[in-house]
């Protein structure tokens, strides 16, 4: 499904009504994404506590991701949410099923070092791609702790970009 049909996307039926129409409004533009994510950065770093275990509004395990922007040179943070994976932490470049990766993912492809915040705890990192293996082992992890994100899947040819965040020292 094109970016431009999400009008005819049908509610899953892991959802409620309410959940769903909710969720459709929520990602009903590129720009309610953007302009929801600078908000959801603003409150991450005004109460960072417990975010990176589910305490934030969403209940899922939140990190800041700090990129350098491939075109701006500047510093673009962006809430996500990730799966802990020892020391690693698995990102996916849903943006809801839209057609085109988030500008994130294009950021680290042209910089994999970046800034990871978990809670009040900021650490540097490298990201790299899933290899295929790890894609297949880590996507049920991935989908049964987001379900939205194994539907998004579904309404686009594109596949999501799995990133693996590994720490490198203090920021």
């Amino acid at each position: 499904m094109s970016s431009s049909n999400r009008e005819n996307m049908e509610k899953p039926d892991f959802m409620s009504d309410e959940d769903w129409a909710m969720l459709k409004e929520m990602t009903s533009t590129l720009d309610r994404i953007k302009g929801d994510a600078k908000a959801d950065v603003a409150d991450y770093q005004a109460n960072p506590a417990g975010r990176s275990t589910g305490a934030g509004p969403s209940g899922l395990p939140t990190l800041l991701l700090t990129c350098t922007g491939r075109k701006s040179g500047e510093k673009r943070t962006t809430p996500l949410v990730f799966l802990q994976h020892g020391d690693d932490m698995i990102i996916v470049g849903s943006l809801a099923g839209y057609d085109s990766h988030p500008a994130w993912v294009h950021n680290l492809n042209a910089d994999a070092n970046c800034w990871v915040q978990c809670d009040d705890k900021i650490v540097t990192a490298v990201a790299r791609d899933a290899t295929d293996e790890e894609r297949e082992a880590l996507w049920p992890d991935l989908n049964a702790m987001f379900p939205p994100w194994g539907y998004f899947q579904s309404q686009t040819d594109r596949p999501f970009a799995i990133k693996i965040l590994t720490p490198t020292g203090p920021a």
